[in-house]
């Protein structure tokens, strides 16, 4: 299921909210653009072009596994609040089928509308975490972010939900802001533009060696050209290849795969997300940290 705006097939990393569905069709609003997150998971894939595995940290040894991982590149105090997240959403909608130990991977599809029931009996006031917040929570103390200005307009459900569920102080909050801001770009599907669009802007920041943030990133034309980061997770080595974290959308899982190599978890990125575009926009890119890895 996607959903269509101005030409533009968009979801990812937001949420269904406001009669929003995932599955409707038609123009939407800029809003419409960032709220509409479930189509993340149901996105149509072609066959992979990797060999991996994959799991919903739900089970102890997949958590003991990327917990060990993570807290090889990681404070902490930010692997103990993410997996804190992720026992609570887990634990919340087991029922919905999540997978325990790390099993082979191509694709993945969520019971959407189960979970999101089974979320909303324990918290019909708050709609949980997403990507962005979730790699924020992991990386915060590895990304050097500046004072620098923030364009929010497309993270009014990130705010909601980091104020309903009391996630951020003031200062995280702002921090988080600048970090996921709107970029303004040019009116081309030249992908070579935007791309140096957004390393000007990531450039700006001081990201990880190790604990890398990929981002997967949009083309926006519905109010003003602009670029924003639509979906993102942590990349960390391991001994054998390299292992990717990410809540997939407010509403759908964690997951983390274990890739051979990084350009093995880019293509699964820009497969997952190819068809995010439309007329007179550019493709979805992957930015590596701040450079686009092309």
């Amino acid at each position: 299921m996607k959903t269509v705006f101005r030409g533009m097939k968009v979801g990812l990393c937001a949420v269904v909210l406001l009669g929003l569905g995932a599955c409707s069709q038609g123009p939407k609003t800029a809003e419409s653009q960032v709220a509409n997150e479930t189509t993340v998971a149901s996105s149509q894939q072609e066959m992979p072009q990797w060999t991996a595995t994959y799991t919903n940290l739900a089970s102890r040894t997949s958590v003991e596994d990327v917990q060990t991982l993570l807290l090889t590149y990681l404070d902490k105090d930010s692997v103990d609040a993410f997996f804190k997240l992720v026992n609570e959403y887990n634990e919340i909608v087991a029922s919905a089928g999540l997978q325990g130990d790390f099993a082979p991977f191509s694709k993945t599809e969520y019971d959407v509308e189960k979970i999101s029931n089974l979320w909303t009996e324990k918290h019909s006031d708050f709609v949980g975490t997403n990507c962005r917040i979730n790699s924020y929570v992991l990386l915060k103390n590895q990304i050097d972010i500046p004072q620098s200005e923030k364009d929010d307009a497309l993270l009014f459900i990130d705010n909601d939900a980091i104020e309903n569920g009391r996630l951020f102080d003031t200062e995280d909050k702002e921090a988080f802001n600048r970090l996921f801001s709107r970029v303004k770009t040019e009116s081309t599907t030249d992908v070579k533009v935007h791309a140096k669009k957004m390393e000007n802007f990531l450039s700006q920041f001081k990201f990880d060696e190790n604990a890398r943030m990929l981002s997967v990133v949009l083309h926006d034309n519905l109010d003003g050209e602009a670029l924003f980061i639509g979906h993102v997770g942590v990349l960390v080595p391991t001994n054998d290849g390299f292992v990717f974290v990410e809540k997939l959308s407010f509403e759908e899982p964690y997951q983390a795969i274990k890739f051979e190599t990084k350009e093995d978890c880019y293509q699964y990125l820009l497969t997952k997300y190819a068809d995010y575009t439309g007329e007179g926009l550019a493709k979805p890119f992957i930015m590596d940290n701040n450079k686009w890895a092309q």
